[in-house]
C-alpha cells in the first residue's frame, strides 16, 4: 500500500522540522506517511538532510496560491505555519494562511494542521488588541472553519518558547546577578512553554493520526506549565549560579506610551500571560484535554530538560 503524503511547510524551522522529524523517527508513522518537505532553497544543507532521510522537496510562495495548489498536490495532509515576524503585517499573514486553507480545499486534501494561537482581542473582550501575531493566526482558523467543508481542520496552539528565555536572562548591572525581568507574579502567574523543536511533532503528528476525531479541535501545544519563579529556580539548580525573577510593572497605557508598535505588541504579549494564562484563564486546569492528542507513548521536555541542554553564559 502506498504511502500518505504530509506536505510540511517551513520543514526546515523550528515548527516544520518537529513535525518532520516526529514522523520519520517514529517506525509506526513513517511506514504510514511520505514526507514533502516545503522549503525556500531546496539547495541548503538542512532541506539536504532531510532528503537523505527520505523526504521529497518542494518549493511554495505562500503569497501565490497557484504555487501553494502545486506544492500541496497529491498530500493527504499539511501542516502549515506561518511568521508574521518576516512582514510584521497582520493582513499580510492572513492572506497567506487563507491562501493555504483555499489551496486545501481546491486540491482534495483530507486534513489540514493549521499552527494558531487564541484570538487575544476577543478573548479579553477588548482589554488586549495589538498581539497581532495572535489574533492574525486565530482569523485563520475561523476563516477555515467557515468555509472547510468536507476538510478536516485541526489547530496548533504553540505555547511560550523555551528557547526565548537564553536571550531574555541578563545580567542585572546593579546586582550582578543573571535576571529574567517580567511583568509576571514570580508565583501565581501561569506560564506555560513548549520546546517548540523537541515537541511541536508530537502533538502535529498525533492530530494526523487522530483524523476526524480531531476535526475542529484547538490543542494547546504545552511541554510544562510552571511559574516564573520556577524557571529561575531551575537555573540555580542547574549552574549552580544566583539566578533572578524581577517582576516589573507593565500597563497598557505604558505600552502605548512607547510608541513602537512591536513594542507595544510585545508587552500585551507579556500581559496577556499575566492576567489571561496565554490561552485563556483557567486553562492551564485543561492541558490533559489536548494532550490525549499526544503521539502514543510520547514523552514531552521539561523546563529542566530544556535547560539542562543550553550553554548558559551571562
Amino acid at each position: 500500500m502506498s504511502k500518505k503524503i504530509i506536505t510540511v511547510f517551513g520543514a526546515t524551522g523550528n515548527q516544520g522540522g518537529s513535525t518532520v522529524s516526529a514522523i520519520l523517527n517514529n517506525p509506526s508513522l513513517s511506514s504510514k506517511y511520505k514526507i514533502r518537505a516545503i522549503t525556500r532553497d531546496p539547495s541548503k544543507p538542512g532541506a539536504r538532510a532531510l532528503a537523505s532521510k527520505g523526504a521529497e522537496l518542494a518549493k511554495a510562495d505562500l503569497n501565490d496560491i497557484g504555487s501553494v495548489k502545486s506544492a500541496i498536490a497529491g498530500s493527504y495532509g499539511v501542516f502549515a505555519v506561518t511568521n508574521y515576524w518576516e512582514t510584521t503585517s497582520k493582513s499580510g499573514e492572513f492572506q497567506q494562511g487563507k491562501n493555504i486553507v483555499d489551496a486545501c480545499k481546491d486540491q482534495g486534501i483530507k486534513h489540514l494542521v493549521w499552527s494558531s494561537l487564541p484570538n487575544v482581542t476577543k478573548m479579553t473582550s477588548g482589554h488586549l488588541t495589538k498581539v497581532e501575531h495572535f489574533d492574525s493566526k486565530a482569523g485563520v482558523a475561523e476563516y477555515a472553519e467557515q468555509v472547510k467543508g468536507d476538510l478536516i481542520v485541526s489547530y496548533f496552539m504553540p505555547a511560550y518558547f523555551m528557547s526565548n528565555l537564553p536571550g531574555q536572562i541578563r545580567v542585572d548591572p546593579e546586582t550582578g546577578f543573571p535576571t529574567l525581568s517580567m511583568p509576571w507574579n514570580p508565583t501565581t502567574t501561569w506560564l506555560p512553554m513548549i520546546d517548540i523543536r523537541s515537541d511541536t511533532g508530537l502533538y502535529t503528528a498525533g492530530l494526523f493520526e487522530a483524523g476526524s476525531e480531531a476535526n475542529g479541535v484547538h490543542v494547546q501545544g504545552v511541554s510544562e506549565w510552571v511559574h516564573p519563579q520556577q524557571i529561575t529556580d531551575i537555573l540555580c539548580q542547574i549552574t549552580g549560579d544566583e539566578v533572578c525573577f524581577v517582576e516589573e510593572p507593565a500597563s497598557i497605557e505604558d505600552a502605548a506610551r512607547m510608541g513602537n508598535r512591536i513594542a507595544e505588541e510585545l508587552t500585551q504579549n507579556m500581559i496577556l500571560i499575566r492576567d489571561y494564562s496565554y490561552f485563556g484563564k483557567g486553562t492551564d486546569k485543561k492541558q490533559a484535554e489536548s494532550d490525549r492528542f499526544l503521539v502514543p507513548a510520547a514523552k514531552k521536555s521539561t523546563w529542566k530538560d530544556f535547560a539542562e541542554k543550553v550553554q548558559w553564559q551571562w
